[in-house]
């Protein structure tokens, strides 16, 4: 078994067993930048929302009046959990890497926090281009680190220990890249943030106790450019202490045309 199917299993284990969490999380079913996503494609007829989740953007698509609306997911669970609690969703288990879509059918693609999870993110994009119909729109929205290579790979250092699956959340200058090398055109970037609080973000993944000492730890020892990057806030924890109680981490929304 290759590292990228094992990594592919670890995501697909660890959000069918989340998917509850994930429904009900405020952080993903509402928010301006789920409706900047949707409205980017409120005009398709056929939209492939990728890695799913819980289903939130593509039942906010099929809400806003896209006709055909398939929600897909590498978990079973979460497709599951999707077409149950979204009406009109068609379900499909698929790979994000290798999607079986014919060719310039869909005019309408979306990914939300889902792509630190791709082992082969330009694959990703040769997929969605591929399937893309021409004047479709990819709807992408993801974390997104400073472009300092040594912040960045400390901040994947905490999220790999947080979920096993975690690959690589990138800085918007390899987005760019990564866009240019394609026949894909950025034609929006929405720079935003999004608040977390430490112990929901880690109850979310079911962080064990070991793993969350060690996270603890890498976040009160976090350089100094990033606590301000991520605008750290304190919270008292007794004895004149003080602990992480939220941060502020970089998100990037992005529309691309075909």
């Amino acid at each position: 078994m290759t590292n990228d199917t094992d990594r592919k299993r670890d995501v697909a284990n660890a959000f069918g067993g989340a998917a509850d969490g994930y429904l009900e999380g405020d952080v993903l079913k509402r928010g301006a930048d789920l409706e900047r996503l949707v409205d980017w494609c409120s005009d398709a007829t056929c939209a492939l929302d990728v890695a799913t989740g819980a289903g939130h953007v593509a039942g906010s698509l099929a809400e806003a009046g896209v006709s055909r609306v398939v929600a897909a997911d590498l978990s079973p669970e979460m497709v599951a959990t999707a077409t149950t609690e979204y009406d009109g969703l068609e379900g499909a288990v698929v790979d994000a890497e290798g999607l079986p879509v014919a060719t310039d059918s869909v005019d309408a693609v979306t990914c939300r926090f889902a792509a630190h999870h791709f082992p082969d993110p330009e694959a990703f994009l040769a997929e969605v281009e591929r399937v893309l119909a021409p004047g479709g729109v990819l709807a992408l929205e993801d974390l997104c680190v400073p472009a300092d290579p040594e912040l960045a790979a400390y901040v994947n250092r905490i999220e790999r220990l947080r979920d096993s699956s975690h690959v690589a959340t990138y800085a918007l200058t390899q987005w760019r890249d990564w866009f240019a090398a394609t026949g894909l055109t950025v034609e929006t970037v929405h720079e935003t943030s999004r608040r977390l609080e430490v112990d929901a973000w880690l109850d979310r993944m079911d962080v064990s106790a070991d793993d969350r000492r060690r996270i603890r730890a890498l976040l009160a020892d976090a350089p100094t450019a990033l606590e301000d990057a991520f605008e750290f806030r304190y919270e008292p924890a007794g004895n004149g202490d003080e602990r992480l109680a939220s941060y502020r981490t970089g998100v990037v929304l992005l529309r691309v045309t075909a």
